[in-house]
C-alpha cells in the first residue's frame, strides 16, 4: 500500500510541475504581449508626434527653381504675419483716444484696422498672401547670392536696433538730396498753344507701388521715430516683443532674426537693381476736355479744330473740376500717373496735336499735348520708379522661374492666434463708426 501511495505523490509531483511551467509560459506571454503592446502604442504616438512636428513639417508646399518652401516655413509666417496684426490692433486700440482727436489719422489707422481684422478672418486669404510672398522671397534671396549679396549677423543686430529706434551711435540725420527743378523752354507753337496765364504744374502725386509686403518690426501704432533708447531699454523693447512673438505664435528669436535676415537680402538686392537708376523720365506736358459721352467729345473735337478757344470750351463742356477753370491743364507727368488709355494717347501724340476721344472709366477726353521731353523728376517719383523697376525685375524673374505651388499648403494655414473677443468688439464698433462718417462725407471722384 505503501508504494502505490508513494507513485501516485510522484506522478502528482510531475503533473504540478507542469501545470506551474505552463502558467508561468502564460504570464510570460501575457507580460510579453504587453510590453509589445505598450511598443506598439509608443511607436504610434511616437509617429504621430514626429509626423505633426517634423514630417509633416518637412512637406513641399512650393518649389521654386528646385528649392523648397516647406509646410513649416509656410506656418511660421503666417503665425509671424496674424500675431503682428493682433499687436498692432491692441496698440491701436491702446492709442485710440490720441487718434479719435486726429481725423486724418483716425481715418488712415481705420483703414489698417478694416484690413488687419479681414486678414485675420479669412485665413485662405492670408494664406495665399503668404505663399506667394514666400515664392517671391526666394526668388529675390537666390538673386542676391548669385551676385554675391550676403547678410551677416552684426547687420541683423543693427536693422533689429534700428527698428526700434535704438542708434548706438546716435540718431542719424537724413542727408538733404536736391531735387532739380527744371526750367522749360517752350518753343513758339508751344507758346502759341499755352494761353498766357498758364502755369503747368505737377499732377497731384498718385500712391507709389509698393514692392511686395515684408514684414513689420515693431507692430507699433505710429510709424517707428527715432528714439534716444539706452542699451538696457532697447533690449528690455525687444524681449517685450519676443516674449510676445513666443506666447502668441511660438516663435523664437532665431525665427525673428531669420525674418529679418529675408529683409536685409531684399532690401540689398533692391539697392543694386535700382542703383544705375536714371534721375530723368519721359514725360509730356497736357490739357483735356473731359466730356461725359462720345457725341459731345466729337462735337468739342470739331470745334478745337475749327479754331475754338481751348480754356473756354473747357470751362464750357469739361467735367473735370480740378483742371475746367485752368484751361485743361494737367501739367508734367510721366508713365504711370494716369490710367492706361489716356496715357498711351498722351505719349502717342505730337505737340500740339490734338486727340481722337479718348474712353475711360471718367468719361470722354480730348487730349491736346504741349510739351514731349526728358525731365529730372523730385524725389518722391524717383522713389516710384525705383520701386516700379523693382517689381518689374521680380515680374521678368517670375515669368522665368521654374515655380511649383501644391495646394496642399490650404491644409495647412494656422488660425492663430485670433483677436481677443474685447479687442474684436472695440474694432467692430470704431470701423462701423467710420463707415458712418464715410457714408456722411462721400469724397467726389478724382479725375486723371
Amino acid at each position: 500500500m505503501a508504494k502505490r501511495t508513494k507513485v501516485k505523490a510522484s506522478e502528482l509531483s510531475r503533473k504540478h510541475k507542469h501545470v506551474s511551467r505552463r502558467v508561468q509560459q502564460q504570464q510570460r506571454m501575457i507580460l510579453i504581449g504587453a510590453a509589445a503592446f505598450v511598443v506598439v502604442l509608443a511607436g504610434i504616438l511616437g509617429w504621430g508626434y514626429l509626423d505633426q512636428t517634423v514630417f509633416q513639417a518637412r512637406k513641399a508646399v512650393a518649389r521654386v527653381n528646385g528649392e523648397v518652401i516647406t509646410v513649416g516655413q509656410f506656418q511660421k509666417r503666417v503665425r509671424f504675419q496674424r500675431a503682428t496684426y493682433v499687436m498692432q490692433t491692441e496698440n491701436l486700440i491702446k492709442n485710440m483716444q490720441t487718434l479719435l482727436q486726429n481725423p486724418m489719422l483716425l481715418g488712415y489707422f481705420g483703414q489698417q484696422l478694416q484690413a488687419w481684422t479681414q486678414e485675420l478672418n479669412n485665413p485662405q486669404t492670408m494664406g495665399q498672401k503668404v505663399i506667394q510672398g514666400l515664392v517671391d522671397e526666394t526668388l529675390i534671396i537666390q538673386e542676391a547670392k548669385a551676385r554675391g549679396i550676403t547678410v551677416t549677423d552684426a547687420e541683423i543686430d543693427k536693422a533689429l536696433q534700428e527698428a526700434w529706434g535704438y542708434y548706438p551711435n546716435g540718431t542719424p540725420t537724413p542727408e538733404a538730396v536736391p531735387t532739380e527743378i527744371p526750367t522749360p523752354t517752350y518753343s513758339p507753337t508751344q507758346l502759341a498753344l499755352l494761353p498766357p496765364t498758364a502755369t503747368p504744374l505737377p499732377p497731384t502725386p498718385t500712391p507709389a507701388v509698393s514692392p511686395t509686403p515684408t514684414a513689420t518690426f515693431p507692430p507699433t501704432a505710429q510709424p517707428p521715430t527715432p528714439t534716444p533708447y539706452t542699451k538696457e531699454a532697447y533690449q528690455k523693447a525687444f524681449q517685450n516683443y519676443l516674449d510676445q512673438m513666443k506666447k502668441l505664435a511660438g516663435l523664437s528669436e532665431k525665427d525673428i532674426r531669420d525674418i529679418m535676415r529675408d529683409q536685409i537680402y531684399r532690401k540689398k538686392l533692391y539697392q543694386a537693381i535700382t542703383a544705375d537708376l536714371p534721375h530723368t523720365q519721359e514725360e509730356v506736358l497736357a490739357r483735356h476736355i473731359l466730356v461725359k459721352d462720345e457725341k459731345t467729345a466729337q462735337e468739342v473735337r470739331q470745334k478745337l479744330l475749327d479754331g475754338g478757344d481751348w480754356s473756354e470750351l473747357a470751362k464750357k463742356y469739361s467735367i473735370d473740376p480740378g483742371s475746367k477753370d485752368k484751361g485743361g491743364m494737367l501739367g508734367w507727368f510721366g508713365r504711370g500717373q494716369m490710367v492706361k488709355a489716356f496715357e498711351d494717347a498722351a505719349f502717342n501724340l505730337k505737340v500740339g496735336e490734338i486727340s481722337q476721344p479718348i474712353q475711360t472709366q471718367y468719361g470722354w477726353h480730348i487730349i491736346q499735348v504741349l510739351g514731349h521731353e526728358e525731365r529730372p523728376v523730385n524725389n518722391y517719383e524717383y522713389q516710384k520708379l525705383q520701386q516700379q523697376a523693382f517689381q518689374n525685375w521680380l515680374a521678368q524673374v517670375k515669368a522665368k522661374a521654374q515655380i511649383e505651388i501644391y495646394d496642399i499648403w490650404q491644409q495647412y494655414i494656422p488660425t492663430d492666434p485670433k483677436l481677443p473677443p474685447d479687442i474684436e468688439q472695440q474694432v467692430q464698433a470704431i470701423l462701423a463708426t467710420l463707415q458712418r462718417q464715410q457714408q456722411q462725407q462721400l469724397p467726389a471722384p478724382s479725375q486723371p
